[in-house]
C-alpha cells in the first residue's frame, strides 16, 4: 500500500507540478511569482549590489511575454510583477547606475502591459514601528509580522527564544502526536555551515544570530495514508513558531527545506537530527536594526483564495 501511495503522487506531481513544461495559466503565473519576489528579495537586501539579478530580471520579463499573450493581462499578480520590474529600474536610476540598453529596452516594452498603474514599493519600518503591534488584537498582530531579512549585532536573549519555543508547543497535531521537533543554533560557524548548504539566504543568512531547525519525526505516523501528515502537522508547527517569536519581538526569516536527497543528508550530518526525522524548514532569527526593509509581496484578494459553497 505504501508503494502504491507514492506511485500516485509520483504520477500527480508529474501530470500538474511546472517541473517539466509550463502547461497553463497557474503553473506560468507561479513561476513569475517566485521569480518576481528574487527582485523583490534583492530590493530589500542589507547592502543592495547594483546591478543585481539581471538575467533573472530578462528571464522573468520573458515569462511575463509568455503569460500576456497567452492569459492577457488582468491577474493582480502580474500586475505586481510588472510594478516590480520599473521599481527594479527606477532603483538603478536613484543611484545613477547605468544598465543595459537591452535590459532598459525590455523593461520600457513590458509597461505596456502595466495598464492598472500598478506601482511597487518595498516597505520600509523602523525596530519601533515592526513591532508595535506586538501584544494586540491576532488580526492587527497577525498582519504585522513579515519575514526580515536584517539583523543587528544585538545577541538574542536565549530566554527569550525558550519563551517563543514554549509558546509554540500549543500547535494542533494530528491526534496530539506533537511529532514536531525545534533546534536552536547558536554557534556562528555552526549556523553559517547549516546555511551554506541550505542555500537560500544569500545576502544575509550570515547576519543571523541565531538558527532554528524545524523537524517532524516520521515514527509519529503509520500507514499510507498518513505519509504526508508530518509536513502537515510541520508546518502548522512552523507559523506558530513565527508567530511566537514575533510576539516576543524577535525578528526571523523562514527557509524552506527542499532538497535533494545528497543535501538532505548532509543537513543531517551538520545539524546532527536522527535520520527518523525530517526538515520541515528553517528559521533564522535576530534583533532588526533600527531601519530596515521588507519585501512588499502583495497577496490575492480573499475571492481567489476562498470558495464558498452553497
Amino acid at each position: 500500500m505504501v508503494s502504491k501511495a507514492y506511485r500516485y503522487d509520483s504520477r500527480r506531481y508529474l501530470a500538474y507540478s511546472d517541473s517539466f513544461l509550463l502547461k497553463g495559466d497557474i503553473e506560468i503565473l507561479g513561476n513569475i511569482i517566485k521569480h518576481y519576489h528574487v527582485i523583490e528579495k534583492g530590493l530589500t537586501m542589507p547592502e543592495t549590489r547594483l546591478g543585481f539579478g539581471q538575467k533573472a530580471l530578462m528571464r522573468l520579463i520573458g515569462e511575463c511575454d509568455h503569460y500576456v499573450k497567452l492569459y492577457g493581462n488582468g491577474d493582480t499578480q502580474l500586475q505586481h510583477c510588472l510594478a516590480v520590474i520599473k521599481e527594479y529600474q527606477d532603483f538603478h536610476l536613484q543611484h545613477h547606475f547605468v544598465l543595459p540598453d537591452d535590459v532598459v529596452q525590455a523593461i520600457d516594452r513590458i509597461q505596456s502591459f502595466n495598464s492598472h498603474q500598478f506601482v511597487s514599493s518595498q516597505k520600509v519600518a523602523t525596530r519601533d514601528s515592526y513591532f508595535a503591534s506586538a501584544g494586540e488584537a491576532f488580526d492587527t498582530f497577525s498582519l504585522s509580522r513579515a519575514s526580515v531579512r536584517h539583523f543587528s549585532n544585538e545577541d538574542i536573549p536565549i530566554e527569550r527564544i525558550e519563551a517563543a519555543l514554549d509558546l509554540a508547543r500549543n500547535t494542533p497535531s494530528a491526534c496530539n502526536r506533537q511529532s514536531c521537533r525545534a533546534y536552536v543554533y547558536q554557534d556562528k560557524q555552526q549556523i553559517q555551515d547549516i546555511l551554506d548548504e541550505q542555500g537560500g539566504n544569500r545576502g544575509f543568512g550570515h547576519l543571523a544570530n541565531k538558527l532554528i531547525v524545524i523537524t517532524g519525526e516520521l515514527g509519529s505516523f503509520s500507514h499510507s495514508f498518513e505519509r504526508n501528515q508530518v509536513f502537515i502537522d510541520g508546518g502548522m508547527y512552523a507559523m506558530n513558531v513565527l508567530y511566537s517569536l514575533h510576539f516576543y519581538k524577535i525578528a526571523g526569516c523562514i527557509l524552506n527545506c527542499s532538497t535533494t536527497p545528497e543535501k538532505d543528508a548532509k543537513l543531517q550530518q551538520l545539524c546532527g537530527t536522527p535520520k527518523s526525522e525530517v526538515f520541515i524548514a528553517m528559521i533564522v532569527c535576530g534583533i532588526p536594526p533600527e531601519t530596515f526593509k521588507i519585501a512588499s509581496s502583495p497577496r490575492y484578494e480573499l475571492c481567489y483564495i476562498a470558495k464558498f459553497n452553497q
